[in-house]
């Protein structure tokens, strides 16, 4: 697949997600994340360079701490017009909500299920062992299972990692 035609299928899905109108404060929810390949390039395209999320984990993991790459010296994201599809989300989705009171207009929330089929989608861009209309059928079915979100929800809630606020300045 050709660079423009991933590029507008990403752009096609990034249409579904319905405008938070973020307010730029959650600066601190920025953390390692997974993206699709072509998601990731866009960002390099920028100058900005943005660690496998192996690596980020990895940085987490030994230090307590990690800083998005693409936040500029004011804590906003430099690269939010080509941000990855995860991003995207963020307040845009139930159980993703928004510390900071960035939300849809009324009745726009995505379910979880929405969400997560949109994440998977942006995912496979590209990709030739894309999901099947029967796979993602299945998938939107689990996320609809009360059971299963209330899960998801308290897994995200309790493990949402609660990081000071850094001063800006160089990053090293």
């Amino acid at each position: 697949m050709k660079r423009s035609d991933m590029d507008a299928a990403l752009d096609g899905l990034y249409a579904e997600v319905p405008d938070v109108g973020c307010k730029g404060l959650c600066h601190q929810a920025c953390g390692p994340i997974g993206m699709n390949p072509r998601e990731h390039q866009r960002i390099r395209e920028r100058g900005v360079k943005i660690p496998h999320r192996r690596d980020a984990l990895a940085e987490l993991g030994e230090t307590g701490d990690y800083t998005c790459p693409a936040l500029d010296k004011d804590n906003r994201c430099s690269v939010y017009d080509v941000r990855p599809m995860l991003c995207r989300l963020w307040g845009a989705t139930e159980t993703m909500p928004c510390a900071y009171g960035c939300r849809p207009a009324e009745g726009d929330l995505l379910t979880d299920a929405e969400g997560h089929a949109l994440l998977a989608h942006s995912l496979d861009v590209g990709k030739a062992d894309a999901l099947t209309a029967e796979q993602m059928g299945r998938l939107k079915q689990r996320f609809n299972d009360p059971t299963f979100r209330r899960t998801v929800r308290e897994y995200v809630q309790n493990n949402r990692a609660v990081r000071p606020v850094r001063k800006p300045g160089p990053r090293g």
